[in-house]
């Protein structure tokens, strides 16, 4: 009796994660986050939480080996997974009273006095079979029978089939069927078909919203699954400006420093707060990786001083810890080329025209030759199916301090590159190292320019 949305209307929504709380603030960084991802969303959640902001910290995807052997080294625990924050049909979801199939009419006439629009009739095992409506009741008591044997009746003979969403559902896949549909109240069940409880179209169509506070990132394209459906109420980050436009204002600190861990600590500082000794390891990790420990361009006088603040903490050396955080990433042998090329992959727009940009740290560039022919394939398939104009892969050797690109695009934009082409989709970047503050400039300017 139940009208559970179409299989196939199903098949085609890619599955979300909707584990969000609408009542929690969630410190977040971005997709495939990085070391300084994950450790700016534990330590700017632990020092908001020590000022008297509830907040949880979370991540938008598996953290990276480098970032997994952070996390052990200091027996820190990984943020909270969110893999999408689109509000959903449980978000909306209300837990109303219900009746038993075989329960009389005068059950469904109680919860209608009380003020409930529609009565759900729930089975034995928890799921629903029908609902019981102030309409379908008026026409029961109209019916041509005595007041007895109309009252006997029980609940499932006047029962409607009522429309039915899972608690996972995302209501913006559902937009355009609701706005059609002639109800007002729907039943949500859980993944196995229990009754959760109705939601309504007013709260559907004006749904709670994930409350987030970026780090590390300010760009949508950037963030966790849905951010766009989301509340965005703070940033705190260190990369350029592609940030969304809020509805009211909110906190918003950018700081060109080598990595956003710098800017928490020097918050923690400025209020006397001492992370604890395996978070301040963490934050420490978050500094080095992203400045290859202290010695890339990005590499500020305020980095070198967060990093001995929290190397005392931690009670680490820097260089030699320095030195194991940058070798516990697996070189390109042991990796496949969806961890390769996904692992820390950005995406831009420049001169109009959308451009996806990786990087790798490895030890030796002697097995890129091995991996360069799978690599410019799987780098095509991408750029393909994601309508790239350009996609690249920037592998740097941290031991020379020298990188090497890889890349598939338009014709036009591999020729205008200002590189020196070592062999097909191969590029040498000499020394440069930085994503960030040398190479995405340097592709930024040609594109524009060709524009």
């Amino acid at each position: 009796m139940v009208q559970v949305q179409d299989a196939a209307q199903r098949a085609h929504i890619k599955e979300r994660g909707d584990r969000w709380d609408p009542e929690v603030t969630y410190v977040i960084g971005h997709q495939r986050p990085d070391t300084d991802a994950i450790a700016s969303a534990l330590g700017y959640a632990w020092f908001l939480n020590q000022i008297g902001k509830k907040v949880t910290p979370a991540r938008a995807g598996q953290p990276g080996e480098q970032a997994l052997f952070a996390l052990n080294r200091f027996s820190m625990t990984p943020p909270l997974l969110l893999t999408g924050v689109a509000p959903t049909f449980g978000h909306c979801a209300r837990h109303q009273g219900v009746v038993a199939p075989d329960a009389p009419l005068p059950a469904a006439m109680a919860r209608v006095a009380e003020g409930d629009r529609i009565v759900p009739v729930v089975d034995p095992e928890g799921k629903p079979v029908g609902v019981v409506t102030s309409l379908a009741l008026a026409r029961a008591y109209m019916a041509p029978m005595n007041v007895t044997a109309m009252l006997a009746q029980p609940c499932i003979s006047i029962a409607e089939t009522p429309v039915v969403f899972r608690v996972s559902d995302r209501i913006s896949d559902y937009r355009n069927q609701l706005l059609r549909s002639e109800t007002d109240d729907f039943l949500v069940v859980s993944e196995t078909g229990r009754y959760v409880g109705v939601a309504t179209r007013s709260r559907i169509l004006q749904p709670p919203r994930a409350r987030l506070i970026l780090v590390d990132h300010n760009e949508l394209s950037q963030a966790v699954a849905d951010a766009e459906e989301a509340e965005i109420v703070g940033v705190l980050d260190h990369h350029r400006l592609g940030n969304p436009p809020t509805a009211a204002p909110i906190p918003f600190w950018v700081d060109p420093v080598g990595s956003t861990c710098t800017l928490i600590t020097e918050q923690c500082q400025a209020h006397k707060l001492e992370p604890p000794e395996g978070l301040a390891g963490m934050m420490l990790s978050g500094i080095l990786s992203d400045t290859l420990v202290l010695r890339s361009p990005t590499t500020t006088e305020r980095d070198r001083a967060a990093a001995e603040w929290l190397a005392q903490l931690a009670k680490v050396e820097i260089e030699a810890y320095g030195q194991e955080l940058l070798h516990a990433a697996p070189g390109l042998t042991e990796r496949s080329a969806d961890e390769i090329l996904d692992g820390d992959r950005k995406s831009y727009q420049m001169g109009g025209v959308a451009v996806s940009i990786g990087q790798v740290e490895v030890t030796g560039m002697e097995s890129l030759a091995q991996r360069r022919e799978e690599l410019l394939q799987a780098l095509e398939e991408r750029r393909e199916r994601e309508g790239l104009a350009l996609i690249g892969l920037m592998v740097t050797d941290i031991v020379t301090g020298r990188s090497h690109l890889l890349c598939r695009g338009e014709p036009w934009i591999l020729t205008a590159l200002p590189f020196t082409r070592v062999a097909e989709g191969e590029f040498d970047l000499e020394d440069m190292v930085s994503r960030k503050k040398q190479l995405v400039p340097m592709l930024h300017a040609v594109l524009e320019e060709a524009f």
